[in-house]
């Protein structure tokens, strides 16, 4: 939990104007003004915030005191809506193909021959209820908060296409998943652990 932030605070949702594309130009704040997880038209500073891309499908732009230290990631967003539950992927690059923030689809990376080794981390999670699946951060980029950011940008993904609910976590976690649980802003939106699974390569440990 961070400290400028009180354990009972919640996330809320400004939801500012509407893309052509569909997709909503909305900012994340944190307070007691509204319900965890609320969508209003109104807000003030953001935690994060999505913008209008003329390099990707759209932006996500989040505070430097969000996530303090932390890569400068791009994103390839990776739909699944033939999968049961629907769900979707968010996969973080460090490279300097894009400016930090911006979200590609599938075909813009198809273009761009990067190799699965320099793949940072990747979140999927289900779209009509926001549970997160799974969060995979490459050993190089551990402990440099990029997990902090794919779950912010993933959040930004979500409330951007206008999907119902917030992302939440269950209770089945990694070893490295109890760990990063431990240190989010919003632990009421992790359950508390229920079963510990297997690490997600060798060297997780």
């Amino acid at each position: 939990m961070s400290p400028e932030q009180p354990a009972d605070s919640g996330t809320w949702y400004a939801r500012r104007s509407t893309l052509a594309s569909g997709l909503h130009l909305v900012s994340a704040h944190s307070g007691n003004e509204f319900p965890d997880g609320s969508t209003v038209h109104d807000g003030q500073a953001a935690l994060w915030s999505t913008e209008a891309s003329a390099e990707g499908i759209i932006r996500v732009a989040i505070a430097p005191a969000a996530a303090p230290q932390a890569p400068a990631a791009w994103f390839v967003s990776v739909d699944e809506p033939r999968a049961a539950p629907r769900a979707t992927n968010l996969v973080a690059y460090v490279t300097d193909d894009f400016p930090p923030g911006t979200v590609i689809n599938r075909f813009q990376f198809g273009s761009l021959g990067l190799a699965n080794e320099e793949q940072a981390g990747a979140i999927r999670w289900f779209r009509d209820d926001g549970l997160i699946h799974q969060v995979f951060v490459a050993e190089r980029w551990r402990r440099h908060r990029l997990g902090t950011v794919l779950l912010y940008a993933a959040s930004a993904v979500h409330q951007a296409n206008g999907w119902p609910g917030k992302l939440h976590g269950d209770g089945r976690r990694t070893a490295l998943g109890e760990h990063f649980a431990a240190t989010l802003p919003h632990p009421d939106r992790i359950a508390p652990l229920a079963e510990r699974m297997p690490p997600m390569d060798p060297s997780a440990g």
